[in-house]
């Protein structure tokens, strides 16, 4: 890591509004962890939709698209003919959801075996092709243009009111605790300084995060998962916009605590040897409190005690008990 020249590293990545940047990371490894780490978390789909409605691009400079999810086949439930083709129409800035053709046998009122057609009404000039392309299926001859335009005359035309559509969307959590491991680890050796790289748990949360098995970090201590349920910040309130980190002492060990949007969070262990970074009363400045408003790139960076300290006087302020806001 400190072999090779270092290169600029964006704690939070860019591609969520991160503001807080260190050079210790050689640029192989950013590049590496780049790709595999921090793209899973600025690509997760929470994050990736989070990123649409605030207009975060990536390192690419494009952003998110919000009605990404929606695109492409889905079922339309309690119809018959269920498959639908979703697209975007940027003209007028919607959803259009469009009826894909769909055939079945039927038999006739007269016993005779026939094929229901249904395609969207768009669609309806393919008609006589459809009409031809099944007969040749079933070895038919093709029927006449005067005899298709009288059954184009008959055609039943159904209107689904309110249309339920079913949509599969598969979420990827690979590497996900790595990358929110990484913004935790990066804190700590900014806030703790440069003695912190020989830290045995800072060794332990070097090689786990490079690691490129998904694995690699299930044993280190502490929480990685949804924001609500991470005790860590839960007297402060969730925002949309925000980013929130923290470093405090319990029990002689030092955590680092990292909430993504109100989206996902961690709280672990970054050394379990307090002792060796506070030894005056000074030093509890190296326990730090971050915001990050990724809308607009402001950000707060004071000591945890004075964050407490806010607290406090909001807590008597108000007579009521936390959660609070954050300072932004």
């Amino acid at each position: 890591m400190l072999e090779n020249p270092p290169s600029e590293e964006h704690v939070f990545p860019l591609a969520i509004g991160g503001t807080v940047t260190t050079d210790r990371v050689c640029k192989t490894c950013n590049s590496t962890l780049g790709s595999r780490v921090d793209a899973a978390l600025s690509n997760f789909f929470p994050i990736k939709m989070r990123r649409a409605k605030l207009n975060l691009a990536g390192n690419s400079g494009s952003v998110p698209v919000w009605y990404e999810m929606f695109l492409g086949k889905a079922q339309l439930i309690g119809q018959t003919a269920d498959q639908v083709h979703i697209t975007f129409d940027k003209e007028r800035g919607q959803l259009d959801t469009r009826q894909l053709k769909h055939v079945i046998e039927s038999v006739m009122p007269d016993g005779k075996k026939g094929l229901q057609i249904t395609l969207d009404k768009r669609d309806q000039d393919q008609i006589p092709k459809i009409i031809n392309r099944e007969r040749r299926r079933h070895g038919l001859p093709p029927l006449p243009e005067q005899e298709i335009a009288s059954h184009i005359e008959n055609l039943t035309i159904n209107k689904v009111e309110k249309p339920i559509i079913k949509i599969n969307h598969s979420i990827d959590f690979a590497f996900i605790r790595h990358s929110i491991l990484k913004i935790a680890y990066e804190l700590a050796f900014i806030w703790l300084g440069e003695s912190y790289l020989d830290d045995p748990i800072a060794t332990e949360l070097r090689t786990s995060i490079y690691s490129p098995e998904l694995t690699a970090t299930d044993n280190i201590k502490g929480y990685v998962g949804p924001a609500e349920y991470c005790n860590a910040f839960k007297n402060w309130l969730p925002h949309e916009d925000h980013h929130l980190a923290y470093a405090y002492i319990a029990e002689g060990n030092v955590f680092v605590s990292v909430r993504v949007f109100d989206i996902w969070g961690a709280s672990i262990v970054v050394s379990c040897n307090s002792d060796k970074y506070f030894k005056l009363p000074i030093d509890n400045k190296k326990l730090r409190f971050l915001v990050i408003d990724a809308a607009n790139r402001k950000t707060i960076e004071t000591s945890f005690e004075e964050e407490i300290q806010r607290l406090v006087a909001s807590m008597c302020a108000l007579k009521r008990l936390p959660p609070f806001e954050d300072p932004l």
